[in-house]
Order: C-alpha cells, then structure tokens, then sequence
C-alpha cells in the first residue's frame, strides 16, 4: 500500500491516513477513502475490512462518470455525489496525478456541507503527490 508522507511546516508531517482522518473530523464525515484508479485502497478511515467494498464502489462510480464524460462531451468530472432518501450522501472527488487519478471518497451525514473539508484534502493529497 502506498503510504507517502507531506512534510507541513516544521518536522511535522501527514501520511494519507491522518488527511482523511482531518477532512471527517473537519468535515463531520462518518467515513473515508482514498483509492487508485483501479479501486485499490490507498488509505480509509476509519479502517476496517469493508475497504475493498468501498474500493469496489469508488471503481463503480469512477467508471460511470468516465462513460458519461465521454458521450456527453463534457470537461474532466471533479465529483460525483450520491444522495439517499435519508438524505446521506456518498461523495467521490477525483485527484489527478500525471496521467493517473486518485479517488477521494466521502460519506457525509444528512444536512452537512462537505466542499471545504474535500476542497482541503483534496490540495493536501496533492500535494503529497508532487513532493
């Protein structure tokens, strides 16, 4: 599993882990994942054996946004977003890296904002990338 570490100010620095961990506790989140573009985790928060579950819908999600894309004509998509009855929602950001994407999926509770806690991590993870 990749694990990259960023340096931020000082001698402290952040893995993957510890961005998610930021972003839900930033963002109220109940749940996490960063993964490749094939679906394999990188990083999920909190852990648990249902990553590859989480992977498996990342790849699902990524690949319908990639097919709608492509017959809409559209720019590269930055999020797809999936809102249930109750009126959770399932948030998935793209991070491209080269010419390779990472996903950084969400589980927002109902009536939470979540842009700025994704925005952030989002540039963080990037970050991380090109050091």
């Amino acid at each position: 599993m990749i694990e990259k570490k960023h340096q931020q100010g000082g001698n402290a620095s952040l893995t993957f882990a510890e961005i998610l961990r930021e972003m839900n506790e930033d963002g109220g989140f109940t749940r996490s994942v960063l993964a490749t573009s094939e679906g394999l985790p990188i990083a999920a928060v909190p852990e648990n054996p249902d990553s590859e579950l989480a992977s498996a819908m990342v790849a699902l999600l990524q690949q319908v946004s990639a097919e709608t894309q492509g017959h809409l004509g559209m720019a590269p998509i930055d999020e797809v977003t999936i809102r249930t009855e109750d009126r959770v929602h399932l948030v998935c950001r793209t991070i491209f890296s080269g010419d390779d994407w990472l996903s950084l999926c969400a589980l927002v509770p109902a009536n939470r904002a979540y842009r700025r806690a994704s925005n952030r991590a989002v540039r963080r993870i990037r970050q991380v990338l090109e050091s």
